[in-house]
């Protein structure tokens, strides 16, 4: 497990709701690659790999022209799964297990480091 200050911590968070603040400003869900980061995001911030939701969040701001051809017609196949109040939910959710005194789960790093590579 990655660990991270609180300041990271918090940094992510409000990233995550700005960018879902930013939806609700345009009055749309998120397209199918927006919804996808901020799926793996809120998915990494859940599992402390604090490193690859901020690699998520950066790919969600990327501008379309930036995106990957490739990784568009593959995202296109398939079907949206969230919607911006699930991701909330998700994320209320995430913000109230990290006020829980759990014990961090076990990452292996060749793994976080494998998804970043992938992801950049």
């Amino acid at each position: 497990m990655q660990r991270a200050s609180s300041e990271q911590l918090e940094r992510l968070h409000q990233d995550f709701i700005t960018a879902l603040n930013l939806l609700d400003e345009q009055g749309r869900e998120p397209d199918r690659w927006e919804e996808e980061c901020l799926s793996y995001a809120l998915g990494a911030m859940a599992c402390g790999l604090h490193l690859a939701a901020e690699v998520e969040l950066a790919a969600f701001a990327r501008p379309p022209s930036e995106r990957s051809p490739e990784e568009i017609a593959v995202l296109a196949m398939k079907p949206s799964r969230f919607t911006k109040s699930m991701l909330r939910h998700g994320l209320d959710y995430v913000l109230k297990r990290q006020t829980v005194d759990m014990p961090p789960p076990a990452v292996d790093q060749r793994i976080v480091r494998a998804f970043l590579d992938a992801s950049l």
